[in-house]
């Protein structure tokens, strides 16, 4: 080592700096290598080798050390740390042999190397030469300690490893631990650890103690617990409700257990809104229903009341004429009478016999819009009396049904005559049905009504409900 009293300060300190980050990167290179996982024999061998290289290393910073005293001190000192030298290379040979064999790595042979500055009995014989191999050898192990630290870094990033898994589930929204069947806690994350201090106050060190609590244990002010399908459901003070679930495992024929728990905010406001919901559909389905109810009977109502007004104008008619002949000093003989009798029962039962079609879509217009629901009319009615009432009758259930099921509150009625026939259309804006209309008294019966005039009726419901009746005839 005497040589290296005559080079340059600069190379002194680079190589004072080179061992200084040899050290660095083989102490990094070292712990990479430990924390490779799965562990195997090959990877365990491969770690003792990285130490041995560090213990090298070192030794070569205490050669190096002994040289810079030299030079201070301007006193030539004899080859020192013999023992230490021997021990390093003889680890280092024998661990390098083993991986050559055993792993099939003969790049362990180049360490082997790299370690002959290491033999005493070599510094002795190549004199000024060992100094350049010194050299040599401490920049090739720092180079291949960064070489391999970067690769040991990307394998440990790559690989399942301990550490890896317990990011993993640090790093999603779920709640999750597992436990031994006695309940000790084997892996837990840092959402379940929170979760366990909101509920319970402190960190449970047992997972069954800590689900026991969840099923019965006193819960603070503000919590309120619930059982779903076998699970515990838990409303916490800050408004989020989570779902706990207790399930069992079996990994190489032992028992384990796993406890989760899932963020069900979203989910639970959700069907609280739905629910919500469906009472005030009830609610207004119930009152369509009675609504509908009270048409019929406002119907009889006006007949009733129609009558009356027919009766009134019938008999006032004639009792005006009575008047007057009496007023006029007339004979009342019984031609007289007998004339203003005539037709009476005739012109009554006129007024109480079935209101034309026009009339009855006249008068379920009025009264659905009494309700808020508007029919829209384009087009007459056939001038043939059949067909005319078969129109009509259609249009009554198909507004009837609309209301009623789909909630409707515009309806459009689209009549029209071709050479070919009589064509109808109902359009509204109600709610589309859930799943496949299955035809019963509604459509059947509507169907029932154009079948004997060779008519066909269709349903569509893409974007809107819409109802066609095609009957063959003249125009209107």
């Amino acid at each position: 080592m005497m040589w290296f009293l005559s080079w340059p300060d600069a190379l002194k300190y680079i190589l004072t700096l080179m061992l200084a980050f040899s050290v660095l990167s083989q102490t990094i290179l070292t712990i990479l290598s430990l924390l490779r996982y799965p562990r195997s024999y090959s990877l365990l061998l491969e770690s003792i080798m990285e130490v041995f290289v560090l213990f090298a290393i070192v030794v070569f910073t205490l050669m190096h050390g002994q040289m810079i005293h030299s030079y201070d001190t301007t006193i030539i000192a004899p080859i020192a740390y013999v023992v230490l030298r021997s021990v390093a290379f003889v680890l280092i040979t024998l661990t390098g042999l083993l991986l050559t064999a055993i792993v099939r790595k003969p790049s362990s042979l180049f360490i082997i190397i790299l370690s002959f500055p290491l033999l005493p009995f070599l510094e002795s014989r190549l004199t000024g030469s060992f100094a350049y191999l010194f050299f040599a050898a401490i920049l090739l192990l720092l180079l291949r300690g960064i070489v391999l630290s970067l690769r040991r870094l990307k394998e440990i990033r790559s690989r399942i490893s301990a550490s890896s898994i317990k990011n993993t589930i640090d790093s999603i929204h779920t709640a999750v631990l597992f436990s031994e069947p006695d309940g000790l806690i084997l892996l837990i994350n840092e959402q379940m650890l929170r979760l366990m201090n909101a509920i319970s106050g402190k960190l449970q060190r047992n997972a069954k103690e800590f689900y026991d609590y969840l099923i019965s244990g006193e819960l603070e002010p503000g919590m309120q617990r619930e059982e779903f399908e076998d699970q515990i459901l838990l409303h916490l003070p800050d408004a989020t409700v989570w779902i706990f679930s207790l399930s069992k495992l079996k990994i190489k024929g032992k028992d384990y257990f796993q406890l989760a728990a899932t963020d069900i905010t979203r989910q639970w406001n959700l069907t609280v809104e739905l629910q919500r919901q469906e009472a005030e559909l009830k609610v207004k389905s119930e009152y369509l229903r009675e609504s509908i109810d009270n048409l019929q009977l406002l119907s009889g109502e006006r007949v009733v009341r129609n009558a009356k007004l027919r009766a009134h104008e019938v008999l006032g008619q004639r009792l005006s004429l009575l008047l007057r002949s009496i007023h006029n000093g007339d004979t009342l003989d019984h031609n007289l009478l007998n004339s203003l009798s005539r037709g009476i029962l005739d012109d009554l039962k006129a007024e109480q016999s079935s209101p034309s079609p026009e009339e009855e879509l006249d008068g379920l217009s009025q009264a659905f819009a009494s309700i808020g629901v508007s029919i829209n009319q384009e087009g007459e009615l056939p001038s043939d009396e059949k067909i005319s009432r078969i129109f009509a009758d259609i249009i009554k259930e198909s507004v009837t049904n609309a209301v009623r099921h789909g909630f409707a509150t515009e309806i459009s009625v689209k009549i029209t005559g071709e050479e070919e026939g009589h064509q109808l259309m109902i359009i509204n804006n109600g709610d589309l049905p859930s799943r496949p209309i299955i035809e019963g008294g509604g459509i059947g019966a509507m169907r029932n009504m154009v079948e004997p005039y060779s008519g066909e009726l269709d349903v569509v419901f893409d974007q809107c409900f819409a109802l066609t009746v095609k009957v063959p005839g003249g125009e209107m």
